[in-house]
């Protein structure tokens, strides 16, 4: 970099904090979830929270289940040892960021993304999930169960670390409330149509009360298409896939007739400053933006303020800054959602309705309601 000019009264111009983004899922994450990061950085630095602006330095590319795990590696490494970023904001997927994982501890600069997985956990490793392997399949057989319905037929994805760690903790949570997983089906996240539908015909024929599916969400299309081509209309749910259901009107009806776990509430006077913020710099959003944007909005806002409190600028004091955020308004969630972090808790949404269930409905996307915790 070029030693900082001197600006006309004398002394040097601060450069810019600089903060990389990892999106490995450019046609759904990137543009919301950077305008998300942009006006939250802008908004504390008006505000006297950050010394001085912050400098997105992004990486946009597909990783896995598409490619490997190595563009993630050749993304953190040419952000940190390159382009020397202070810390990162994503990557997004779950099998994509635990490519990295073993990488921050030996660069020392913190990541912090949306992905689900319990095992994305260590000293550089912060998240606010945008969904989580555990806390969906709890949502979800709670919700089952508050429904009165008791067996399940599922499909998840394989081979991912995503459709394994779901499956896992659905069977502890089944258990847990007499519900049954009378079968179960493993599909490829690029599965062509046809093993689709020859495994929701499967399914069908186990006459379970109900149809969930657990993945990263490629399969949505399909198995809508194959539900009417199988003339089957089973009560169906599926996890923190569904936020693609409010990308686009389009994308909407493509999940038609499922309800699934959702982030963005339109009561969430968070969100609604949000949005407020995206209007004066970008001009006018859709009528609500996607838990992909509030995710950005949150990450940028627990950075920033961890940057308003570190002590050197470095990527260790940014770690143990970002330690100090705690009890953060935020506005991924149902009203009242949270982000707290602390010396070994480094997963930020708090609240019991972090997640909640929506429905795809003639092209709308409609809030349904809470899982009951009992």
């Amino acid at each position: 970099m070029a030693l900082n000019p001197a600006n006309p009264e004398g002394g040097r111009v601060a450069q810019p904090y600089r903060i990389g983004v990892m999106d490995d899922l450019p046609d759904a994450c990137g543009q919301p979830f950077m305008d998300g990061l942009r006006i939250a950085f802008d908004e504390y630095h008006e505000n006297g929270v950050m010394d001085r602006p912050v400098e997105l330095v992004a990486r946009h590319y597909y990783g896995q289940p598409w490619r490997t795990g190595h563009p993630n590696v050749e993304a953190y490494l040419d952000l940190v040892d390159n382009e020397q970023v202070l810390g990162v904001a994503g990557p997004m997927t779950t099998d994509n960021c635990l490519s990295i994982l073993s990488l921050l501890d030996q660069k020392k600069v913190p990541s912090m993304g949306i992905c689900g997985s319990q095992l994305y956990a260590g000293d550089y490793a912060f998240v606010l999930p945008n969904g989580g392997m555990a806390d969906e399949p709890a949502t979800v057989s709670a919700w089952l169960k508050g429904r009165g319905l008791r067996s399940i037929a599922l499909v998840r994805e394989h081979p991912s670390q995503i459709g394994e760690e779901y499956a896992y903790h659905l069977r502890h949570e089944a258990r847990l409330r007499d519900q049954q997983i009378v079968l179960e089906q493993a599909l490829s996240p690029v599965a062509p149509s046809e093993h689709v539908l020859a495994a929701l015909k499967r399914l069908r024929e186990v006459g379970a009360d109900c149809l969930v599916y657990f993945g990263l969400g490629g399969l949505s299309g399909q198995l809508t298409e194959a539900l009417k081509l199988l003339n089957w209309d089973p009560v169906r749910i599926m996890g923190t896939a569904f936020v693609g259901a409010a990308f686009s009107e389009a994308r909407c009806r493509a999940y038609d007739g499922w309800f699934g776990l959702e982030q963005f509430h339109e009561q969430n006077p968070v969100h609604l400053h949000a949005l407020r913020l995206y209007e004066r710099t970008f001009g006018k959003p859709r009528e609500f933006m996607d838990s992909v944007f509030t995710c950005g909005y949150d990450i940028g806002r627990a950075y920033a303020l961890a940057i308003g409190r570190m002590r050197i600028a470095t990527g260790e004091a940014l770690r143990d800054a970002l330690e100090t955020v705690t009890r953060l308004p935020a506005a991924t969630g149902a009203p009242g959602t949270v982000i707290s972090f602390s010396r070994r808790d480094h997963r930020g949404f708090k609240g019991a309705d972090y997640l909640f269930v929506r429905k795809s409905e003639g092209g709308k996307n409609i809030y349904v309601g809470t899982a009951p915790v009992a």
